[in-house]
């Protein structure tokens, strides 16, 4: 018996149902003498694997219709594409390989300078790209950097749509992971810092808020008056809140790293000193959460214990730090072990913690209940 996908012309048939994009799974019928008598069985085709000579031809096809401006054609293509994604990780992979990113990102370019009546292609072309994510910074990419992309990314980001904002959270990551310009032109586009803020603060996924805090890292690092307009959108509180509310490991790591950055830049120290809650909930994370909360919790602390500005430290957080455990947190920490730089500034804060410790005891205004008359040696 001839399978029907074996069939004289089946296999130009199915290659032309690749490259059209009408790759659904085929049902076929059992021949009558092989069927059951109480119903009427199918079976599935197998899957056909997409060529690279199928993507190379699909990528041309959308490049073509983009340089047209054929919008509908344009979407169909995509559409298509978003279907051949669906076919495995081999077809995903033979897209990528074969043009399919620059053709996509230049078509998105194309219609996002357009900007009017195009945004269901604009959404599905930004759907595709999310869920290729990491492209390992492909040069292909380089087309979402384009001020035209940018403008539309950030409106997508200040949008309505949850899965929209989340998919230009991630578009954002990757477009200034390729190249460090982009930062500085994401941050010139008008509601790029707001709707990155906005992200956080509507908490609309966790990996959309890891997205969102990756690049704010990027941006602050990059500039302090890119750090200094971050601050005046209440970062600091907004992250602090998070870390008491969300106890994700990762959402932590993240939110630990974008303080330490902050704290880089002098507005930034001195609004995290503001905030209360910063010294106990950087005592907890230390030893609680990983190395590299731990790592970058300490680095604040000692931070916000050092001015750079007259060359005094601050003894008043070293109080506070004392009341809610500080000592013994890195007592352990060295006992245990760490890096070396982790290891300097906790041997650092230690020996003054020490000083400001036996200091108070003289004064006699040390709580009894600190539990810390035990440790007789100065550090």
């Amino acid at each position: 018996m001839v399978l029907p996908w074996r069939s004289r012309g089946g296999v130009a048939k199915r290659r032309n149902q690749l490259i059209s994009g009408d790759i659904s799974v085929v049902e076929t019928k059992i021949p009558v003498q092989l069927r059951s008598p109480s119903r009427i069985e199918r079976i599935q085709s197998p899957r056909v694997l997409l060529t690279p000579r199928d993507a190379v031809e699909i990528s041309r096809r959308l490049e073509n219709a983009a340089a047209r401006e054929e919008y509908a054609e344009c979407l169909e293509i995509v559409s298509k594409i978003k279907n051949l994604g669906r076919g495995g990780d081999t077809n995903k992979k033979c897209l990528v390989q074969n043009g399919s990113v620059l053709a996509l990102s230049s078509c998105f370019e194309r219609f996002a300078a357009a900007r009017d009546g195009h945004m269901r292609l604009l959404e599905e072309i930004l759907f595709v790209l999310s869920s290729w994510l990491p492209l390992n910074r492909s040069e292909s990419f380089n087309k979402m950097g384009s001020t035209a992309s940018l403008n539309c990314l950030v409106r997508f980001l200040n949008g309505k749509d949850a899965k929209t904002r989340q998919n230009a959270a991630f578009c954002i990551r990757e477009v200034i992971a390729v190249d460090k310009r982009y930062v500085y032109a994401l941050t010139d586009v008008e509601g790029a810092c707001e709707g990155l803020v906005k992200i956080i603060r509507d908490s609309v996924s966790n990996s959309s808020t890891k997205a969102s805090l990756m690049v704010i890292y990027r941006a602050i690092s990059s500039n302090d008056k890119i750090t200094e307009k971050f601050v005046k959108l209440g970062l600091v509180e907004l992250i602090t809140e998070m870390m008491v509310n969300n106890a994700e490991k990762s959402v932590c790591e993240r939110s630990l790293v974008v303080l330490n950055a902050t704290c880089d830049n002098e507005q930034g120290k001195e609004d995290v000193l503001r905030n209360a809650l910063i010294v106990p909930l950087l005592v907890k994370k230390i030893l609680r959460v990983s190395d590299l909360a731990t790592q970058c919790s300490v680095s604040i602390l000692w931070k916000l214990w050092k001015n750079k500005k007259d060359g005094e430290c601050d003894d008043r957080l070293l109080v506070e730090a004392l009341q809610v455990g500080a000592f013994e947190k890195l007592l352990v920490l060295l006992q245990v072990g760490c890096e070396d730089k982790t290891k300097e500034k906790a041997s650092e804060l230690l020996r003054n913690l020490n000083r400001c410790r036996n200091e108070i005891e003289k004064t006699n205004c040390v709580d009894s209940s600190m539990h810390l008359k035990n440790v007789k040696k100065s550090f």
